[in-house]
């Protein structure tokens, strides 16, 4: 009889039947688990979908609130209110915070690993093919770890080509990891390090990366990477009627992207011009509704895109509204901001700052930055932002300038010198804007603006201490209040001028801080003069003040491009000019002589000199020197006390804490050298021992000598050397030297000259503008030639992701 067997599998047989089973539900799961995800977010976006308000401009409920041009520039600090859906499309879902639309911090690059990536598979897809994020920095942040700084290497892209860096999180990612941390072969043995927080232990960075590399999660990470880049998404294999639904989606979102770029364009050229966007009465039966919509309406005349978009879009996706205006505002500026970074990163900056108060009596503080650019090989100047500053102590420009610099990426270590004007505030040498400054980099320089000081200078020798040339410059003004100040009176001296056929030239007025028009008022009132009398002979006179400048000088420091060797160079000839009208008598005599040929040819009665008499105690009196005639009076009393004041101010304005810098930078320029100038170089600029041995191979080289010199365009000169043959890498110091004194600014002309644009883009009629919509219409104003150049896919990136919200729009 046979004995029954019962043929159970062995315990090896199950484990393997497991493991087979679980490889083929794994290779499935990644794609089920997208599936899953889609099919929620899509339930999720139907759900927000209906919260949202409306996204028309056709909003009347709110446009009515809006009574002038003023409140056009509406404000970005709330740019979402709590509305209901009946609102239009002014409103967004209840206590949403605001992201880096308003963020004081860097700017964040839309691929950068900090930021979340996108659920939409088309779109998950082209980022996919993107790549990772691989920023070209020129030197990465430094970490001290041990005894020595460490950061991230360039040559590591070459090595890993996964590798990605974040710059706002300074750590290094694994593209392939990060986005396919969940893919159904990696649960329970992903690597969070590279995928989530971030790699920065730079001392041992090439062995974990090459350990990371070797690992199963990321080769299961690339696998699925690869899996995903050249597979069907699950519900088209599931159902093959959805295969053209991902094609139509993804020719909406560029059809979508296509209108935005339009929406761009307009607000580019309307900003980059200083125009109001919006009107008093946007209702759709205004007939002006502000330059934004009438552009709209212009353009879709001649544009069938814009104009099947307007026809066929939700009322709540016109996306014309004065939030959608902001945002695409915001995000230009945000990408001027990061292009602005990328050309001052690692690089030697000054920083250049000055405060005025605009129309709505706000004070404002401009910050501009200069530093040298390769491309050009010439130190070029940036507007950086606009401040509203609360109070003007000097803790709190401080804490706006260090808000501003690192914005665009600049700390103060990599500042060379400050620009301001001379008020105790900004330049106080133990509690001023200059002094905190020094605390956080103590080799920074300081610069009184030499256009600040010229007019000082002017203005102090030209003011009450002289009664007559005071008297002089109140009588130009005089005139010109006077007679320009009336229409009537103009036109008597229009008719006069007609009737004695002489050209008119027209009058100007002086300026306490004004700095180059004070010549013109003289020579309009000279050219002019037998005009003047014979109107002032049929009308009255009045009025009082003074002033004027020494224009020629005053316009060249004003040049944004003007180093402070040119600028020294300026004030020493200005300086010996004035010496030389001092020693020569034959300048005075010839100015005397024309006032009087003018004197005679209009009749005008010369007064006798008054005899003075002489004090009985000589100490009461400092001088008791008489003139013998008009001649010898006007030279000593009027002539020679201006002059001498005024090279009393240049003495003691201009002798500033960088003339010693100044000097032996014109030594440099010359190759004579001493000891004290090299050691000054070596600490001021951070060169190395090499910078000897540069300065005596340059002596020794023959194309040299007709360069060398102490006139103002040998800096110039240089430079263009240097970037011939790639000489700039042989003679490293010699360029450093040379490059980080022209980055050191001599005027706050920039500043000055943002303030002429800030009374364009902020006036009366706009001057509820917030303060944020103003400092980005400032950059878009100023920076004309960078938004020119602006990259509009990039701005289309940035509006998409600017808000907390997904917008209503495929972007």
């Amino acid at each position: 009889m046979s004995q029954k067997t019962n043929n159970y599998p062995s315990g090896s047989t199950k484990r393997k039947k497991a493991q087979k089973k679980n490889e083929e539900i794994n290779k499935i799961r990644g794609s089920l688990d997208r599936f899953c995800t889609k099919i929620l977010q899509i339930n999720e976006n139907t759900s927000i979908d209906t919260e949202l308000p409306s996204e028309s401009a056709e909003n009347t409920s709110i446009e009515t609130e809006l009574p002038s041009e003023s409140a056009d520039e509406n404000i970005l600090k709330k740019p979402f209110d709590t509305v209901d859906d009946s609102t239009g499309d002014q409103g967004t879902i209840v206590n949403i915070n605001q992201t880096q639309c308003t963020s004081s911090g860097p700017l964040i690059h839309p691929d950068d690993p900090s930021n979340v990536f996108t659920s939409f598979r088309l779109e998950l897809k082209e980022r996919v093919i993107r790549g990772p994020y691989q920023p070209d920095i020129k030197l990465f942040p430094r970490t001290k770890i041990g005894q020595n700084y460490r950061s991230f290497q360039k040559k590591w892209y070459d090595c890993f080509k996964w590798l990605e860096y974040s710059v706002s999180k300074d750590k290094a990612f694994c593209f392939p990891c990060r986005m396919f941390l969940n893919s159904g072969s990696n649960v329970g043995q992903a690597d969070t390090t590279f995928s989530k927080t971030g790699f920065s232990n730079w001392h041992v960075a090439t062995t974990s990366f090459k350990t990371h590399q070797m690992s199963k999660s990321h080769i299961r990470s690339t696998s699925s990477m690869t899996f995903f880049l050249n597979s069907q998404s699950i519900d088209i294999a599931l159902n093959k009627s959805q295969e053209l639904e991902p094609s139509r989606r993804e020719m909406q979102r560029l059809a979508n992207r296509n209108i935005i770029h339009r929406l761009v364009d307009i607000s580019l050229c309307l900003a980059k011009n200083g125009k109001p966007f919006r009107g008093h009465n946007e209702k759709i039966d205004s007939v002006s509704r502000g330059l934004f919509l009438e552009m709209i309406n212009i353009l879709k005349k001649y544009d069938s895109v814009l104009n099947d978009h307007l026809q066929n879009c939700p009322k709540n996706a016109s996306y014309l509204s004065n939030h959608i205006q902001n945002d695409i505002i915001t995000s230009i500026h945000n990408v001027l901001k990061r292009n602005i970074a990328a050309k001052l990163s690692n690089r030697t900056v000054s920083i250049i700052a000055d405060e005025t108060t605009d129309c709505g009596h706000y004070e404002q503080l401009s910050i501009c930055v200069r530093y040298f650019d390769e491309n050009e090989n010439r130190p070029q100047e940036l507007f950086i932002g606009l401040k509203k500053m609360s109070s003007v102590n000097a803790q709190s420009i401080f804490d706006a300038l260090t808000d501003a610099t690192n914005q665009v990426g600049i700390d103060w270590q990599s500042v060379i010198a400050v620009c301001f004007d001379g008020a105790a505030t900004m330049s106080g040498h133990y509690n001023g804007v200059q002094a905190k400054a020094k605390l956080s980099n103590p080799n920074i320089l300081y610069v009184h603006c030499y256009g600040h000081c010229l007019n000082l200078i002017l203005v102090d020798s030209l003011g009450k201490k002289n009664h007559v040339i005071f008297n002089f410059f109140g009588i130009i003004q005089m005139l010109y209040s006077f007679v320009g100040g009336s229409p009537i009176r103009h036109a008597i001296l229009e008719r006069v001028s007609k009737e004695m056929n002489i050209k008119l030239k027209s009058l100007k007025t002086l300026s306490t801080t004004r700095w180059a028009c004070r010549a013109e008022a003289i020579q309009a009132v000279k050219n002019n003069y037998s005009v003047l009398l014979q109107c002032l002979a049929e009308i009255s006179k009045t009025s009082n003040l003074s002033e004027i400048k020494v224009k020629s000088i005053s316009s060249t420091l004003q040049s944004s491009d003007l180093d402070l060797l040119t600028a020294v160079s300026m004030v020493q000839s200005l300086k010996s000019s004035l010496k030389n009208l001092r020693t020569d008598d034959d300048s005075f005599k010839d100015v005397y002589e024309e006032t009087i040929k003018i004197c005679k040819e209009n009749k005008i009665i010369i007064p006798e000199v008054k005899k003075r008499k002489l004090s009985a105690k000589i100490d009461q009196n400092s001088s008791n020197f008489t003139a013998e005639n008009k001649m010898d009076e006007m030279k000593w009393f009027v002539f020679y006390p201006t002059l001498d004041e005024m090279l009393s101010g240049i003495e003691r304005r201009f002798s500033q804490e960088t003339l010693n810098l100044i000097n032996a930078t014109g030594n440099l320029i010359q190759l004579k050298l001493d000891s004290n100038d090299i050691s000054m170089l070596k600490e001021k600029f951070n060169l190395d021992t090499t910078f000897e041995s540069e300065i005596k191979l340059i002596k020794n080289m023959s194309d040299t000598t007709s360069i060398r010199g102490s006139s103002i365009k040998t800096i110039v000169a240089w430079l263009n050397w240097l970037s011939e043959n790639d000489r700039k890498t042989t003679f490293r110091n010699f360029n450093k030297a040379l490059t980080q004194f022209a980055t050191i600014p001599v005027t706050s002309c920039s500043c000055e000259r943002a303030f002429s644009k800030l009374s364009i883009v902020k006036s009366k009629l706009r001057n509820t503008m917030s303060p944020e919509r103003l400092d980005s219409l400032m950059l878009i104003f100023i920076e004309q030639k960078m938004a020119s150049e602006i990259n509009i896919e990039e701005v289309i990136d940035e509006f998409k992701t600017c808000v907390p919200i997904k917008r209503r729009l495929e972007l």
